[in-house]
């Protein structure tokens, strides 16, 4: 009776563990998840879609998201072998500093193009207005970002009311 009272308890405490869900990137677990949720939630409301407009709409900019990862990729692949040649110690001449900064100025050329299409190209799923509120929206979303992590790491408010008050004459 105990061992199989052992064994049960056993089989039912391993398989609670294994069905936990795992943490597959970093100290956050599911973060990039969390975080594509909310911009699309933020999204849907900032530009007011409808749902016909979001089943539609979400698709393509995911491909759109596909082609922005696939620039950044190259950009960094961009940035690889002057890094090694840094972090050995090494000195960057002033045609290799000026050669990659020419290819990162094509790079963020690449992407502003890429993203203007893409908002061109969504005139068949949005109205212009919706297209102008997409254009702001990266601005937008960051502000509201940086004033949540602004209000949570605020400084305490001063304690003891009028003993920090310097006097005035």
């Amino acid at each position: 009776m105990k061992k199989t009272t052992i064994v049960i308890t056993s089989i039912i405490g391993i398989g609670s563990l294994l069905a936990q869900p795992g943490k597959p990137r970093g100290p956050g677990g599911q973060y990039d998840e969390r975080m594509a949720m909310m911009m699309i939630w933020q999204l849907t409301e900032h530009l007011e879609l409808t749902e016909d407009q979001a089943e539609k709409f979400f698709p393509s900019m995911r491909a759109h998201q596909k082609q922005v990862l696939k620039i950044r990729k190259e950009e960094k692949e961009l940035f690889t072998p002057l890094y090694k040649k840094v972090k050995k110690g090494e000195d960057v001449s002033k045609a290799e500093a000026t050669k990659l900064m020419n290819k990162v100025a094509s790079f963020e050329q690449k992407k502003s193009k890429t993203r203007i299409d893409f908002v061109k190209n969504s005139g068949d799923i949005l109205n212009p207005t919706q297209q102008v509120k997409l254009l702001m929206f990266e601005g937008h979303m960051k502000q509201q970002v940086r004033d949540r992590i602004q209000d949570r790491y605020k400084p305490p408010p001063p304690r003891g009311g009028k003993q920090n008050r310097k006097r005035q004459f």
